[in-house]
């Protein structure tokens, strides 16, 4: 995935804006490191901030969301299964891992998400695809060369790397840049393991004056030169903003937790960056996992839970959201060495103030399987990315489905989403999409306590014309594909009734 700025035409840019002479060590001229033109400044502000954190190797999901009340998950794991009577019970016979008590009383404050059942079609269980495949926001089959993270920071930053922001539009802790931040044009994250040695190890660096080469080798230099810069350039802001913010209470002696305790100074300090990426490893848990997994989901439970902390301290957690993804989920049968082999889809994690808690979608089908015994995904990772996108940091859902290359249906995971309850609501259904339409629609709706709906088609007379869904539903939100290829064009009526006494109605337009 490509765009239309190629290397060399950034090259060339960079010749023309400063005259081929004053070029510093990325090639980006002195003028660059300033700040934005006020245009500029203006279409970059200062707002919300998502910390995402990789559970890097494959967490397994139904020991971390567990279906306690499910025989067929004792039956498949007859050694590694986690008791009822041990876990931490959420509703819907689903309950937490026992060492995620943190979290749990973030859950019971309403400030934990968790959408059940994400994943992708024709999911890849290579640790390597499969983690480019999150990273990228592509298809399974499809190999893309930039972020997501990237792509969005390029829509909220248009003048990189014409002219560089004032602060760092995405800072990364760790030594190994991802994928999430690297984007054809160039990299957009700024990666470090502590701020005052990332100041120190760049400070005394000499500016690079030479132009490079006009050649592949050459294009390659000027991108190396560019990170380069991109350090020289944001390690005074970054150490300053550093020292400037304030832990208001001791975080626990872990790497994810000093992460978190790194990333709550920073924007405690006054730093605007947007996006952070935390990561922990440890995941891949083939063998002995109990032990394993209870020792990961403890560290990063009280290290989001002091996080959490300081953020609502400190007056800050109405600005942050934080998200977990890891690249798959394990199988649902225990392996022969009391652990589990790679699977596909797992609960992800949406963690804030802003932040509408409880379970998203209905549990874990252990029974419907894929022919490799791994569970279905029922929520597409992209949903959640695009959810956040969207509804908390903001862009639009044009930008959002040019991000992605097509449209994605979003997830009740925030207050100020238009798929909240309002006063007194017990459901809600949204225009059918896409509308006009012809061959397929679909049809999204949620609801917020258990009830039994009927989902319908009539035409504008009022003539039930067929019946899509009737049945029980658990808190959540249902999308239902609609074949309208053989109805004749016209306009025709949704209607949602609730065993509440609630009805809902939303007109769709077929033009075959």
């Amino acid at each position: 995935m490509k765009k239309d700025l190629s290397r060399a035409e950034f090259l060339r840019r960079m010749a023309l804006l400063s005259g081929g002479v004053g070029i510093g060590i990325s090639g980006i001229p002195g003028q660059a490191y300033a700040q934005l033109p006020a245009g500029l400044a203006a279409s970059v502000p200062s707002g919300n901030v998502v910390v995402i954190i990789q559970l890097s190797g494959g967490n397994d999901g139904l020991n971390t969301v567990i279906p306690a009340e499910n025989d067929t998950y004792f039956s498949k794991r007859p050694d590694i299964a986690i008791k009822k009577a041990d876990a931490l019970a959420l509703k819907n016979g689903m309950y937490l891992h026992p060492s995620m008590t943190a979290i749990k009383s973030l859950y019971d404050q309403g400030n934990v998400a968790i959408v059940q059942n994400v994943g992708y079609a024709n999911p890849n269980r290579s640790h390597f695809r499969s983690t480019d495949i999150w990273n990228t926001g592509s298809d399974a089959n499809v190999v893309w060369e930039e972020g997501w993270a990237a792509r969005y920071l390029a829509e909220k930053y248009p003048s990189y790397p014409i002219a560089m922001p004032s602060q760092p539009m995405a800072i990364q802790l760790g030594s190994v840049e991802s994928l999430l931040f690297q984007s054809d044009v160039g990299r957009f994250g700024t990666v470090f393991e502590d701020p005052n040695l990332f100041y120190q190890l760049v400070s005394g660096t000499l500016t690079d004056d030479e132009i490079p080469p006009a050649t592949l080798a050459g294009d390659e230099l000027a991108f190396l030169k560019q990170i380069s810069s991109t350090s020289l350039q944001y390690s005074t802001i970054i150490r300053d903003k550093a020292l400037k913010g304030l832990n208001s209470l001791s975080y626990p002696n872990t790497n994810l937790a000093r992460q978190l305790g790194i990333v709550a100074k920073l924007i405690t300090g006054g730093l605007e960056t947007p996006v952070y990426l935390c990561t922990i490893g440890g995941f891949d848990t083939h063998a002995n996992q109990l032990n394993q997994h209870a020792n990961l989901w403890k560290q990063i439970s009280d290290a989001v839970s002091a996080f959490q902390k300081d953020l609502k301290t400190q007056n800050k957690a109405d600005k942050v959201t934080l998200m977990t993804f890891s690249e798959f989920g394990r199988r649902v049968n225990q392996n022969g060495t009391t652990g589990t082999d790679h699977g596909t889809a797992a609960p992800m994690f949406v963690i804030g103030n802003t932040v509408r808690g409880g379970l998203v979608g209905e549990n874990p089908n252990l029974i419907d399987v894929d022919s490799n015994g791994d569970i279905k995904a029922k929520f597409d990772y992209r949903q959640v990315y695009s959810t956040v996108l969207s509804d908390h940091l903001g862009l639009s859902a044009a930008s959002t489905t040019a991000i992605f290359k097509k449209s994605f249906d979003s997830l009740p995971l925030f207050i100020n989403s238009p798929l909240i309850e309002e006063a007194g609501v017990k459901m809600i259904l949204m225009d059918p999409a896409p509308n006009p339409a012809s061959g397929q629609v679909r049809i999204q709706f949620a609801v917020f306590v258990s009830m039994r709906v009927e989902l319908a088609l009539f035409d504008m007379q009022g003539q039930k014309l067929g019946l899509i869904f009737e049945g029980d539903l658990a808190n959540g939100t249902y999308t239902y594909p609609v074949d309208i290829a053989q109805m004749p064009s016209g306009t025709y009526l949704f209607s949602l009734a609730a065993s509440t006494g609630q009805r809902i109605t939303k007109r769709l337009i077929i033009a075959n």
